[in-house]
């Protein structure tokens, strides 16, 4: 199958060399140690009762180490079809592909699919390592039960990075735009802190990001909530993943009918 070796040729292409794994690992472990480190000489401590009675969790680092693993994954997609397309560009390998017998959808997903699978492995190393530096509690039962949240989160991730498949396409770079709205989710969905402490309009503009959804109801899992209890975090995953998949889908129609025009073109 096309995507299946789309995919295979990515990962050989990453894993091929240990120092780029190893690098990328440690950046994201740089990254979560300064945020966790931040976060408490804020709150003057590890433990912050304002943090608990506004989200359900006062240890302040598995606050930020949920919150930053499902951040990275969250923006996987994105940095495929904005990082993997501009490569190919760059390369004059795309057109080529364009022209091969296969989709240019199905390049695009297995791309994006590719991405989130490397990003996992390393997000799982980054998260063993949190767990045991900082001393976090952590059980089968609350892995288990996090497992069906992490598909469908990875459904809404695809489907709102899908919609940047169409703008990279047409306008070649996008990167710099590309990572302000990255870093802009870290502000908007209440990775480092909670939403409560924003204005109004954050919060309602927070509920149309996966990532606020997925991050809230990961949390809640940890602190043994059930299903039921998480019932609107996933019922807005759910409506997200339809709203994302169809406006993602359309711009890229939209996109590709003006590409096929202009020419895709060089980087």
């Amino acid at each position: 199958m096309p995507l299946l070796a789309i995919i295979e040729k990515e990962l050989r292409m990453f894993f091929r060399y240990p120092l780029r794994v190893f690098s990328a690992v440690l950046v994201g472990i740089v990254f979560l140690l300064q945020f966790v480190f931040f976060g408490q000489a804020v709150l003057g401590g590890r433990y912050s009762q304002l943090l608990a009675s506004s989200t359900g969790i006062g240890d302040y680092p598995t606050y930020a180490l949920v919150g930053y693993v499902l951040w990275w994954l969250s923006v996987s997609p994105m940095e495929a079809y904005v990082w993997g397309i501009r490569r190919e560009l760059q390369r004059g390998t795309f057109e080529t592909n364009i022209a091969a017998p296969v989709r240019i959808i199905e390049l695009l997903l297995g791309l994006a699919l590719s991405w989130l699978l490397m990003d996992s492995v390393l997000m799982m190393v980054v998260f063993a390592f949190g767990v045991l530096i900082f001393n976090i509690s952590l059980t089968f039962s609350i892995l288990l039960k996090s497992l069906p949240v992490l598909l469908l989160s990875f459904l809404a991730f695809l489907g709102f990075g899908f919609v940047f498949a169409g703008l990279v396409m047409m306008l070649k770079h996008i990167g710099p735009l590309a990572q302000i709205f990255e870093f802009a989710m870290l502000f908007f969905s209440g990775v480092f802190f909670p939403l409560k402490v924003m204005p109004k309009a954050v919060i309602e503009f927070s509920n149309i990001l996966p990532l606020t959804h997925s991050v809230n109801a990961i949390r809640a899992i940890f602190i043994g909530k059930t299903y039921a209890e998480i019932t609107p975090s996933v019922e807005w995953l759910l409506l997200l993943v339809i709203v994302y998949w169809l406006i993602g889908y359309a711009l890229f129609k939209w996109a590709e009918g003006i590409t096929r025009v202009m020419g895709y073109g060089g980087y």
